[in-house]
């Protein structure tokens, strides 16, 4: 959301007011007005593309529009002061989402089809694209919560460990009278505190506004409901110890050797027993157990790929760190359901 751009284009009843220092990081503009065409161009130039219907031209209202945050992540504030619908028009772009709740008293979300209703205890959280309808009435202020869908997505896959196709998709309803929600409630709160606070940290300091933003991410993606919800509220295993994937890794690099328990505690920088203990509380094999599965798996990928004229079984289970031609072909027909000599072949 750019700055509103101060000028005489708004007319005699045009009230500006720029609270932010040229320096400060944020965007801090609140809009005045008693013509409904102003309030309707601003919100076109300033927040999305949008008309209001069951208005004529030269209709009074007591507009308010006030925005504090960046570009496409922020806090705003609207207030029209009579009965009307908003008609968001469909965009291109399906980059941004807002959430949307009232400051004071109630309205209604129309979004394909569907009606939801928007209060204090219940908002409606809706992405860019589709044609959407906000519905007004004249006590009806709304609290915008306005963020981008990539960095929503971003901050998910960052919390969940893992990446994530495409965005998160909410449930359009939200209910704030629950303790998630009240939650939410509590830090949407704070955020409006620091956002206005001239001395807030967040105004000057690149630092502290990372660590804002993610903060209000983390707490939207915990508090509603989406795809993702069971999986980010679910208890989080332990961190695997460092030592577990450096042993990891180092078989991985060097399965074809001659490798003893010893060797690879040896590399982890740990004794046999610890290391035997981290693999079977995280990994609930031993590291032998690992060992063999890799020579295994790798094994598999050869003879796939081996010219069963110039290559042998015995070629590559050797390759492959196995001593033990027989054993060898047990352990790889119980766990990929074929002999190596019919991967080797190409036999189906």
């Amino acid at each position: 959301m750019p700055a509103v751009v101060p000028g005489d284009m708004f007319g005699e009843n045009r009230a500006l007011q720029v609270h932010a220092p040229p320096t400060s990081l944020i965007i801090d503009h609140t809009f005045h007005t008693k013509r409904l065409d102003e309030l309707e161009n601003v919100l076109n130039a300033q927040v999305s593309p949008q008309k209001f219907a069951n208005a004529t031209a030269g209709d009074q209202a007591n507009g308010m529009l006030a925005y504090r945050g960046q570009d496409s992540f922020g806090i705003f504030q609207l207030r029209i002061g009579r009965d009307l619908d908003v008609i968001l028009e469909p965009e291109e772009a399906n980059d941004r989402m807002a959430f949307v709740m009232t400051a004071s008293g109630t309205g209604e979300f129309l979004l394909n089809g569907k009606t939801f209703s928007h209060s204090s205890d219940k908002g409606v959280i809706f992405p860019s694209g589709p044609q959407r309808i906000v519905r007004f009435d004249q006590s009806t202020e709304v609290r915008v919560f306005l963020l981008e869908r990539l960095k929503v997505a971003e901050c998910c896959a960052k919390l969940l460990g893992y990446d994530i196709p495409g965005f998160v998709n909410f449930d359009v309803q939200a209910d704030l009278d629950t303790a998630p929600g009240r939650s939410w409630l509590r830090l949407l709160n704070y955020a409006e505190a620091e956002l206005s606070d001239p001395y807030s940290f967040i105004r000057h300091s690149p630092a502290a506004w990372r660590q804002f933003e993610q903060q209000l991410l983390t707490g939207f993606l915990l508090s509603q409901q989406h795809e993702y919800t069971r999986a980010l509220l679910a208890p989080q295993a332990a961190a695997v110890p460092f030592y577990v994937r450096r042993a990891e890794a180092y078989i991985e690099a060097h399965f074809a050797q001659p490798l003893s328990l010893a060797d690879i505690a040896a590399q982890a920088g740990v004794s046999a027993r610890s290391l035997q203990t981290g693999f079977q509380s995280f990994r609930h094999i031993t590291p032998m157990m690992f060992l063999r599965s890799v020579r295994l798996q790798r094994a598999h990928e050869a003879l796939r790929v081996a010219d069963p004229a110039l290559v042998t079984v015995t070629q590559v289970a050797l390759a492959c760190g196995f001593r033990h031609v027989g054993e060898f072909g047990i352990a790889y027909r119980r766990v990929f359901g074929v002999t190596p000599s019919q991967t080797l072949n190409k036999v189906r």
